[in-house]
């Protein structure tokens, strides 16, 4: 058990400032936290929960807030937060398809540029109304053919250059890198930034597997499989290995026995670059000829003599709609894109250091406690990054009297009904009621966000378990589960 200085400490929190709660509700949550904190799962780890009341920031209830913690992906909060009060929900980001050259006869003279403003989504399938990659590859092909130039005596140029050239954290593991959900984010993103990787299972547990392909084909990566069949109904237990920095893709891990052809999906390594290879391609095969085959590395062009002239202009879906995905389905490129986006407005730099002081600055300014609040990414996904639960539920104080709240509000998922949470706290009086952010990463749980009290009060909340017992991930998680349902009684 915890010392007794401790559980005076715990009591006071309780009582202090927790008028119109119900006394019976609180001190059920109390034995909960208690009865977790205490428990062979936390033996070695560290369980904090702060509960406040938006209006006035008062305490409902308090357990170890100031312990600065990984965040996982109840970071994501944060960085939705910033854009949208920065920005607002009606932002949208801007592609353009740009030319630097004088058009003679069919013949441009110079080049044609592909000029992104980090856009995450440009291309996604998320979106319905808006194009896909192959239908914005498209569109940019009948942009040219418009102006009637049959020949290019130049090259496709992939223009990154709006964001910096640090495309991950320095802090993301190797092991996240080469997947789907650890793309690097650049100035110009597509499809997510993801391919899809085909295997042929084995007969049997243990047999090698065949690598059939992959989609969009991307001809310059190549890949070494030393993945192997998995027993029937394992899953998708694969890590891609690749660097940003290059083209060569390591697979590892197991595929289940049974299907035919199994999926899983990879970031690639350098999206700028294959958004340049997409178009130039789909040039080719319309008959419209290039003078400078090889695609130039994404970047910083060097300057033309010549004014740009823009061929296409295509806009994102609303920032707010942006938002939205992120919270709901934890995207993390997504988060980096706005974290980016936010910390170049902010600071005029979109380097990961520089946004993460510029967003830290931003909220501590409008009056946020960020003591212990260490942030190395916009996502959660490095595992260094930390912050304490106190430090998160005064961000969602204070967001809420932003006047993009609303659009914030909207784009966190809610317990029992959608996104990461659809599934839990079913059959509740959380369910419906408790708008929530879910985030895991190795050895940590963690979910934030805003429930209603029976009294009406609108309370924020942030809950984290670190280093918990191996192998309890779902004991954790239900744990916590009931924990957040029984804030909604209060």
């Amino acid at each position: 058990m915890k010392s007794g200085l401790f559980l005076f400490f715990l009591f006071f929190c309780l009582n202090v400032n927790a008028q119109n709660i119900d006394s019976i509700a609180l001190n059920n949550l109390r034995d909960a936290v208690l009865e977790l904190e205490n428990s062979e799962l936390m033996r070695s780890g560290s369980l904090s929960l702060s509960v406040k009341k938006v209006k006035d920031a008062s305490n409902v209830f308090a357990l170890n807030t100031e312990r600065s913690l990984p965040s996982a992906s109840t970071l994501k909060l944060v960085s939705t937060a910033t854009a949208l009060a920065v920005f607002g929900g009606d932002f949208k980001f801007q592609t353009f398809l740009e030319h630097d050259g004088i058009i003679r006869n069919d013949t441009l003279i110079g080049n044609v540029y592909i000029h992104g403003t980090g856009d995450p989504s440009l291309g996604s399938e998320r979106f319905k109304g808006y194009p896909t990659a192959n239908e914005l590859v498209t569109r940019w092909l009948a942009a040219v053919k418009k102006t009637g130039i049959r020949y290019i005596k130049g090259s496709i140029i992939p223009d990154a250059s709006f964001f910096d050239a640090e495309t991950v954290a320095s802090t993301w593991i190797w092991g996240d890198m080469g997947n789907y959900y650890g793309a690097g984010v650049s100035g110009l993103n597509f499809n997510e930034n993801l391919y899809k990787i085909k295997f042929k299972p084995g007969a049997d547990f243990g047999d090698p597997t065949t690598f059939v392909g992959i989609e969009p084909a991307i001809p310059y990566l190549t890949f070494v499989n030393k993945v192997t069949t998995g027993e029937k109904g394992s899953g998708d237990k694969t890590i891609v290995y690749s660097s940003p920095l290059g083209n060569s893709v390591v697979l590892t891990g197991t595929i289940p026995a049974g299907p035919a052809v199994f999926t899983v999906k990879g970031s690639i390594p350098n999206a700028a670059e294959y958004v340049a290879f997409a178009l130039k391609n789909s040039l080719l095969n319309a008959a419209i000829g290039i003078g400078e085959n090889k695609v130039p590395q994404p970047g910083m062009p060097a300057a033309s003599a010549n004014p740009k002239v823009v061929l296409d202009k295509y806009e994102s879906p609303p920032l707010r709609d942006l938002c939205q995905q992120t919270n709901f389905w934890s995207v993390n490129l997504y988060a980096e894109a706005l974290f980016k986006q936010a910390g170049k407005r902010l600071a005029g730099n979109a380097a990961f250091d520089d946004a993460a002081k510029a967003i830290t600055a931003y909220w501590s300014g409008k009056g946020a406690d960020l003591r212990g609040f260490y942030i190395k990414d916009g996502s959660g996904l490095s595992p260094s990054g930390s912050i304490t639960t106190h430090s998160l539920t005064d961000i969602l104080n204070v967001a809420n009297k932003d006047a993009s709240f609303n659009d914030f509000y909207k784009s966190i998922a809610v317990l029992g009904l959608n996104g990461t949470v659809r599934n839990l706290g079913k059959g509740t009086k959380a369910a419906g009621n408790m708008h929530v952010k879910s985030g895991s990463i190795e050895g940590t749980r963690a979910y934030a966000g805003y429930v209603t009290s029976k009294s009406g009060s609108l309370l924020s909340f942030s809950i984290i378990a670190h280093k918990y017992m191996p192998g309890s991930n779902r004991m954790i998680s239900d744990s916590l589960v009931k924990i957040m349902t029984l804030m909604a009684e209060l």
